[in-house]
């Protein structure tokens, strides 16, 4: 019986790993859309990133992140993320980089979530790198599109749960924008 309890928890233990592995791999395979007419047709109305303050600050004289969205992530069905960089500055852009680090937080299915609380914060935090090489001139925005066909289940365990995601976002290896977000991910 002991042993039986020992083969179920290295089970679990696997199928979690394998689970953030697959969703590591699904944020890595994405595609790149720049479609500028319609990014700024977009966020004409948007304000940018949001400072929490709820003052309206004009953009700054450099490349800064516009809007990050990652509303349309589902489990189970293609979906994207979009990620807009404004160049405000004087000289063009021609590499973007993004690194995302995401943790599992909590699992909706009770048996993988007791699997995750065994992890360390190390075992349940994967990291990903994106480099794009659009060029964005001054005064011009560039979106960003990651689609992403995540799947509901993984070895018949949904991986449905709350993720903590960190997006910092470079233009020719200088940061100029940091997101913190909790993904609440769902089928």
């Amino acid at each position: 019986m002991a042993a039986s309890n020992k083969s179920t928890t290295k089970t679990t233990t696997a199928i979690f790993v394998i689970l953030i592995v697959i969703f590591a791999g699904c944020l890595l395979s994405g595609c790149l859309g720049n479609d500028d007419e319609q990014a700024e047709s977009e966020s004409a109305g948007a304000s940018g990133t949001s400072s929490g303050s709820g003052e309206s600050r004009p953009p700054p004289e450099k490349p800064y992140v516009k809007s990050i969205d990652t509303s349309k992530l589902k489990l189970g069905t293609p979906s994207k993320a979009t990620i807009t960089i404004f160049n405000n500055g004087n000289d063009a852009i021609s590499k973007e980089r993004i690194i995302m680090t995401a943790t599992a937080v909590k699992l909706d299915n009770w048996l993988a979530n007791k699997a995750l609380k065994t992890k360390s914060d190390e075992e349940k935090t994967e990291t990903y790198e994106m480099t794009f090489t659009e060029t964005i001139e001054s005064g011009e925005s560039c979106t960003l599109c990651a689609e992403f066909n995540l799947p509901a289940k993984v070895s018949g365990v949904s991986i449905a749960g709350r993720y903590y995601a960190t997006i910092e976002v470079y233009a020719d290896d200088t940061l100029i924008g940091t997101e913190n977000m909790d993904l609440n991910l769902q089928s």
